[in-house]
C-alpha cells in the first residue's frame, strides 16, 4: 500500500511539473501510434519503478537490539509502564544501628513496578519488593476493573489494605522516613497487606464527597501483619486447622472516607477503619508434678496454636492547606490517626486435668495514635514533625512514645531527601532512645501516583 502510495505521488508530482513548462517548440501532429507506443513506455517505466521500491523494501534492514525467537508487541501502548523506586537509609544514631538488617548505610528496598491497561475493562498492577533480608517478594499484584456501573470498582489479587489514611501508601513514599508507631505495632512494620477482592465506590448524596471501600482477604496477619518471626529456639505456633477454614475465618475490612473543600485553598477529610479476622495464637502447657517441663497440650493434631478473633478500629483526620497564588511555594498538612485493638479475653482453650495451660496471646485491648505535620517553606523544602503514643502490645501494654523531626528536600519529582531525628521512649521509664536517619529515594521511569 504504501509502494503504490509513493508511485502515485511520484506521478502526480512529475505531471505537475511538466504541465507547468512553457511551450518553447511546436510539436508535430501526435498519432494514435505515438500515443500507444508513449502509453507502453510509461507503463513499462511504472512497473519497473514498482519493482525496484519493492527490492528496497525487502532487503534486511539493521537490527538495533538483539532478536528473539518470538515476537512481542509492536504497539507501544501494548507495553507495560515499567518503574522502580529506591530506598537507601543511613542509621547514625549514637548507640548503634537501629535498621532490621543492623546496617549503619542500607538499601532498605528496591521496588519494581508493572502497570498497563490489559483491555478496556481491566488494569493490571504488579509491584515487585527487592530486599536483602527477604529477597524478591511480591508486594502488591490485582486487577482493577475500570468499566463497572454506578461507578463501582472491584480489585482482586494483593493489595494494602484501605485501612487507616497511612497503611495505602507504600513505605518510600511516606512523609516520614517510617511508618508510625502504631501502625509498626499494630499493622506491621511494614504496614498489612492482603490477599483477596476490594470494592470501593464514589459517591455524593450530601453535598460532598464520600468514599467507601470494603474488603475481604484470604487471612488477617500471618505473614502479611508482620510478626511472623519465629521466637529463638521455638518453632512458629500451628493450629489445628487454618483459621480460613470457614469464611468467618477470613479477613474482613471496611473504611469509609468523608471529603470536604472548605475553601479553595484548603480541605479536610475525616475517615474511620474497622477490620476483623482470626489469627493463630500460641498456647503452652506444663504439667503440675514439674512445672518447668512443656509437655503436649492435647490439642488435635498435636496442635500449638488456637485460631483467636482479633478486630481493629480506627479514625483519622487529615488538613490540607495550599494557598492558590503561592501553590509551589507555600503548603501544610496536619494528619492524625487512633486506632483501638480488640483482643478476646476468654480464648477458647479446652483444659485437660494434670495440666497447667498458658494462653501466649493478647487477653486486653491496646490503642494508640499520632498526629503528624509538615509545613512547606520553599519550594523544594519542608520541614515536619511527629508524635507517637501507643500502649505496646508486644511490651504487655506498657507506654510508648517517641518524638520525631524531618527536613525534607525534593531535588525534582524524582528525587527525595529526608533527614530525621527521633527520641524514643519504649516503656515509659525515661530509659530513651535517639534515632538519627538520613533517607533518599529515587524513581526511575514513570513512577506510580500517590494516594490521596
Amino acid at each position: 500500500m504504501r509502494l503504490i502510495f509513493i508511485v502515485a505521488a511520484a506521478t502526480i508530482f512529475s505531471g505537475a511539473a511538466y504541465a507547468q513548462q512553457p511551450d518553447t517548440t511546436r510539436r508535430p501532429p501526435v498519432t494514435r501510434a505515438d500515443s500507444l507506443r508513449a502509453d507502453s513506455i510509461a507503463a513499462a517505466d511504472s512497473i519497473q519503478l514498482v519493482r525496484e521500491l519493492e527490492r528496497i523494501g525487502n532487503e534486511p534492514r539493521p537490527v538495533m537490539g538483539p532478536q528473539t525467537a518470538t515476537a512481542g508487541p509492536q504497539n507501544p501502548q501494548l507495553l507495560p509502564n515499567i518503574s522502580a523506586i529506591g530506598d537507601l537509609i543511613a542509621d547514625f544514631s549514637p548507640d548503634g544501628s537501629t535498621q532490621e538488617s543492623a546496617n549503619r548505610f542500607d538499601i532498605r528496598e528496591v521496588e519494581v513496578a508493572l502497570q498497563a491497561a490489559v483491555d478496556p475493562y481491566f488494569r493490571g498492577d504488579v509491584i515487585l519488593g527487592l530486599s536483602d533480608l527477604e529477597g524478591i517478594a511480591i508486594e502488591e499484584a490485582y486487577l482493577t476493573t475500570l468499566a463497572l456501573p454506578r461507578q463501582f470498582q472491584i480489585r482482586a489479587g494483593r493489595f494494602h489494605m484501605p485501612l487507616g489514611k497511612q497503611n495505602t501508601t507504600h513505605r518510600p513514599e511516606l512523609h516520614t522516613i517510617e511508618y508510625p508507631h502504631v501502625i509498626q505495632r499494630f499493622l506491621g512494620e511494614e504496614g498489612l497487606k492482603g490477599t483477596g477482592l476490594w470494592l470501593s465506590k464514589i459517591f455524593a448524596p450530601f453535598g460532598f464527597y464520600q468514599e467507601v471501600l470494603v474488603t475481604a482477604i484470604d487471612r488477617l496477619g500471618g505473614e502479611a501483619h508482620g510478626h511472623e518471626e519465629e521466637e529463638e529456639g521455638r518453632a512458629e505456633p500451628v493450629a489445628a486447622e487454618p483459621a480460613n477454614k470457614s469464611l468467618s475465618g477470613l479477613g474482613y475490612s471496611a473504611r469509609l472516607r468523608n471529603y470536604w473543600d472548605i475553601s479553595e485553598a484548603t480541605n479536610i477529610e475525616l475517615s474511620a477503619s474497622a477490620a476483623t479476622g482470626k489469627q493463630a495464637q500460641g498456647v503452652d502447657c506444663f504439667g503440675f508434678d514439674d512445672p518447668g517441663e512443656q509437655i503436649p497440650c492435647g490439642l488435635p493434631g498435636d496442635a500449638t496454636a488456637v485460631n483467636v478473633r482479633q478486630s481493629l478500629v480506627g479514625a483519622d483526620f487529615t488538613f490540607r492547606w495550599r494557598p492558590l497564588q503561592q501553590g509551589l511555594y507555600k503548603s501544610f498538612i496536619f494528619q492524625t490517626e487512633y486506632f483501638r485493638q480488640l483482643n478476646d479475653e476468654s480464648p477458647p482453650i479446652r483444659r485437660n486435668p494434670g495440666v497447667v495451660t498458658v494462653y501466649d496471646g493478647p487477653v486486653r485491648n491496646f490503642d494508640g495514635a499520632y498526629a503528624f505535620a509538615r509545613y512547606q517553606v520553599a519550594r523544594r523544602t519542608f520541614v515536619g514533625g511527629r508524635f507517637d503514643w501507643l500502649r505496646d502490645p508486644e511490651a504487655e501494654g506498657e507506654t510508648f512514645s517517641a518524638a520525631s523531626a524531618y527536613l525534607t528536600f525534593f531535588p525534582s519529582e524524582f528525587s527525595k531527601l529526608v533527614a530525621g531525628f527521633e527520641r524514643t521512649n519504649p516503656s515509659g521509664d525515661g530509659g530513651g532512645l535517639n534515632r538519627i536517619l538520613i533517607q533518599a529515594t529515587f524513581a526511575l521511569g514513570p513512577h506510580r501516583p500517590h494516594p490521596f
